[in-house]
């Protein structure tokens, strides 16, 4: 069984704690909203005889990464952090494995720093905001200031704790994540600063949709996706829909699979990187 390394790095002067096994074809794990780097562990456990290498951090501002310091008005900023990434541990050039809302941050690093990507495998992306309506939340820039920062730091975790045990069991479906492993994750998402990370992302997701309709078209490396059937927790054929405008994109369905594919289904996983990869 691979072994799974844990260190850090400093890019950007942001700390970003990571995790990588195997050895061959390098591959950037990037996770969703919320997550960390561990979504990505089954998987390295299943390396053997694959050639390849899995790199996952956890994004910034997401459980033990330090939140990215820099222009909050850019919603490409976080871009240039992960192309140093690759070039410092994986070569320089490397494809992006993206689960869920890690699909959206794929898809921005291959628009911005092509020269950087071989290609793209999302698994049940999550680009587009599942509500169309969906608008974006003023809490983060309240956040900053002293006073409202002191009363939503005491106020989200207790108001997210009930959204994010709900998304855990929409996470899980069509399994049930067991007592102890929801009230872990769950006292992770909650606190003040992963709130904060949640929420930013749900805003630079609203944002950058125009621009993004537009750049996806001009991908010119290849791009594979991979959806859950059963997937409870995203609006299915939403992103199914936005998908289909990747030029040409190659997708497959898993017929008993839900959300968490990475977690629950890593041997379905593992083939269709393999798959993707060998193409």
């Amino acid at each position: 069984m691979s072994l799974e390394q844990t260190s850090s790095i400093t890019l950007q002067n942001t700390k970003l704690s990571l995790s990588e096994a195997g050895k061959g074809e390098p591959v950037l794990c990037l996770h969703g909203n919320p997550g960390s780097r561990s979504t990505f562990s089954e998987l390295m456990k299943k390396l053997d005889g694959t050639n390849i290498k899995l790199l996952a951090l956890d994004r910034p501002g997401h459980n033990s990464s330090e939140e990215l310091l820099g222009d909050k008005n850019d919603l490409w900023n976080d871009t240039l952090v992960y192309s140093e990434l690759i070039q410092h541990k994986l070569s320089g050039k490397a494809w992006l494995l993206g689960h869920s809302y890690g699909c959206l941050t794929a898809l921005k690093i291959a628009i911005k720093h092509p020269e950087n990507v071989k290609g793209i495998i999302m698994i049940n992306p999550q680009i587009v905001p599942d509500n169309p309506k969906a608008s974006c939340s003023i809490i983060p820039n309240l956040a900053k200031g002293a006073l409202l920062g002191t009363i939503f730091g005491v106020w989200l975790p207790n108001e997210y704790n009930e959204i994010f045990n709900e998304r855990m069991e929409k996470l899980y479906s069509p399994e049930k994540p067991s007592e102890d492993e929801k009230e872990r994750w769950v006292q992770r998402f909650s606190r003040f600063e992963s709130v904060i990370a949640f929420l930013t992302d749900n805003n630079t997701q609203i944002k950058i949709q125009p621009e993004l309709a537009q750049e996806v078209a001009n991908l010119k490396m290849p791009v594979y996706a991979l959806f859950g059937e059963k997937d409870a927790l995203i609006n299915l054929k939403g992103q199914q829909d936005f998908v289909a405008t990747i030029p040409g994109i190659k997708t497959e369905t898993a017929a008993e699979a839900g959300h968490y594919m990475p977690v629950l289904n890593p041997d379905v996983c593992i083939d269709f990187i393999k798959k993707s990869i060998n193409k």
